[in-house]
Protein backbone atom coordinates (compact mmCIF):
# COMPACT_ATOMS: atom_id res chain seq x y z
CA UNK A 1 0.00 0.00 0.00
CA UNK A 2 1.14 3.28 -1.26
CA UNK A 3 1.12 5.96 2.14
CA UNK A 4 -0.67 9.11 1.21
CA UNK A 5 1.64 12.31 0.99
CA UNK A 6 0.91 15.69 1.66
CA UNK A 7 2.44 19.25 1.24
CA UNK A 8 3.82 20.78 4.32
CA UNK A 9 4.87 24.86 3.83
CA UNK A 10 7.81 25.79 6.26
CA UNK A 11 7.79 29.80 6.40
CA UNK A 12 10.93 31.71 8.42
CA UNK A 13 10.52 34.57 10.23
CA UNK A 14 13.64 35.65 11.34
CA UNK A 15 12.20 38.60 13.48
CA UNK A 16 11.25 42.21 12.49
CA UNK A 17 15.00 43.46 12.48
CA UNK A 18 15.82 41.08 9.34
CA UNK A 19 16.52 42.08 5.94
CA UNK A 20 15.39 39.21 2.94
CA UNK A 21 19.19 38.25 2.60
CA UNK A 22 19.08 37.25 5.51
CA UNK A 23 15.59 35.59 5.91
CA UNK A 24 16.85 33.74 2.39
CA UNK A 25 20.54 32.31 4.32
CA UNK A 26 18.43 30.86 7.19
CA UNK A 27 16.04 29.66 4.63
CA UNK A 28 18.77 27.47 2.61
CA UNK A 29 20.40 26.42 6.34
CA UNK A 30 16.91 25.13 7.16
CA UNK A 31 16.07 23.16 3.72
CA UNK A 32 20.08 21.70 4.31
CA UNK A 33 18.69 20.23 7.59
CA UNK A 34 15.57 19.35 6.09
CA UNK A 35 17.25 17.14 3.08
CA UNK A 36 18.88 15.21 5.35
CA UNK A 37 15.39 13.71 6.71
CA UNK A 38 13.28 10.80 4.59
CA UNK A 39 10.79 13.22 2.82
CA UNK A 40 9.67 12.85 -0.90
CA UNK A 41 10.69 16.49 -1.25
CA UNK A 42 12.00 19.71 -0.09
CA UNK A 43 11.78 22.46 -2.39
CA UNK A 44 11.79 26.16 -2.19
CA UNK A 45 8.41 27.78 -2.54
CA UNK A 46 8.50 30.11 -6.40
CA UNK A 47 5.35 32.45 -6.62
CA UNK A 48 4.47 34.24 -9.67
CA UNK A 49 6.70 34.24 -13.31
CA UNK A 50 9.88 35.59 -13.42
CA UNK A 51 10.90 39.14 -15.20
CA UNK A 52 11.01 39.42 -19.09
CA UNK A 53 14.76 37.85 -20.34
CA UNK A 54 15.31 35.68 -17.12
CA UNK A 55 15.64 32.01 -17.57
CA UNK A 56 13.99 30.95 -14.42
CA UNK A 57 10.70 29.25 -14.17
CA UNK A 58 8.91 30.97 -11.13
CA UNK A 59 10.44 33.66 -8.65
CA UNK A 60 11.54 33.01 -5.23
CA UNK A 61 9.24 33.50 -2.42
CA UNK A 62 11.87 34.09 0.34
CA UNK A 63 11.73 32.40 3.28
CA UNK A 64 9.09 29.71 2.13
CA UNK A 65 9.87 26.05 1.91
CA UNK A 66 7.66 23.31 0.58
CA UNK A 67 7.79 19.68 1.49
CA UNK A 68 6.47 16.70 0.60
CA UNK A 69 6.24 13.97 2.88
CA UNK A 70 3.91 10.32 3.48
CA UNK A 71 1.62 11.46 5.70
CA UNK A 72 3.11 9.50 9.13
CA UNK A 73 3.12 10.63 12.83
CA UNK A 74 6.65 9.79 13.15
CA UNK A 75 8.01 12.21 9.41
CA UNK A 76 5.99 14.73 10.91
CA UNK A 77 7.43 14.55 14.40
CA UNK A 78 10.90 14.40 12.65
CA UNK A 79 10.48 17.55 10.68
CA UNK A 80 8.87 19.45 13.31
CA UNK A 81 12.16 18.17 15.96
CA UNK A 82 14.65 19.32 13.59
CA UNK A 83 12.76 22.74 13.59
CA UNK A 84 12.92 23.40 16.96
CA UNK A 85 16.73 22.16 17.23
CA UNK A 86 17.50 24.18 14.34
CA UNK A 87 15.80 27.34 15.98
CA UNK A 88 18.26 26.47 19.00
CA UNK A 89 16.78 28.79 21.54
CA UNK A 90 16.72 32.03 19.46
CA UNK A 91 13.89 34.45 21.07
CA UNK A 92 13.87 35.93 17.58
CA UNK A 93 13.09 33.65 14.92
CA UNK A 94 10.06 31.32 14.29
CA UNK A 95 8.50 29.25 12.01
CA UNK A 96 5.23 28.68 10.97
CA UNK A 97 4.18 24.80 9.75
CA UNK A 98 1.07 24.58 7.54
CA UNK A 99 -0.62 21.35 6.69
CA UNK A 100 -4.28 21.65 5.77
CA UNK A 101 -4.62 24.79 6.33
CA UNK A 102 -3.99 24.00 9.97
CA UNK A 103 -0.74 26.71 11.40
CA UNK A 104 1.41 25.77 14.13
CA UNK A 105 4.20 28.29 15.30
CA UNK A 106 7.03 27.04 16.55
CA UNK A 107 9.78 28.99 18.19
CA UNK A 108 13.36 28.69 19.51
CA UNK A 109 11.77 28.82 23.01
CA UNK A 110 10.50 25.78 24.02
CA UNK A 111 7.18 25.48 26.41
CA UNK A 112 5.09 23.14 28.12
CA UNK A 113 2.41 24.90 26.41
CA UNK A 114 4.09 25.23 22.87
CA UNK A 115 5.35 20.85 23.33
CA UNK A 116 1.29 20.43 23.67
CA UNK A 117 0.64 22.67 20.86
CA UNK A 118 2.97 21.19 18.69
CA UNK A 119 1.55 17.56 20.24
CA UNK A 120 -1.79 18.06 19.56
CA UNK A 121 -1.46 19.60 15.99
CA UNK A 122 1.14 16.43 14.70
CA UNK A 123 -1.81 14.31 16.38
CA UNK A 124 -4.71 16.11 14.02
CA UNK A 125 -2.26 14.93 11.13
CA UNK A 126 -0.55 11.92 11.28
CA UNK A 127 -3.17 9.53 10.82
CA UNK A 128 -2.65 10.04 7.33
CA UNK A 129 -6.37 11.90 7.31
CA UNK A 130 -5.65 15.78 7.98
CA UNK A 131 -7.52 18.22 9.49
CA UNK A 132 -10.76 17.99 8.07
Amino acid sequence: MVPHTAQLTVQVDAGPDADADEINELTLLLRRELLELDLESVDLARRGTAPPGARAVGVLSIGTIIITLAQAPELLRAVVDLVQSWLGGSGRRSVKLALDGDVLEVSGLSSRDQRELIASWIARHGSGRGAR
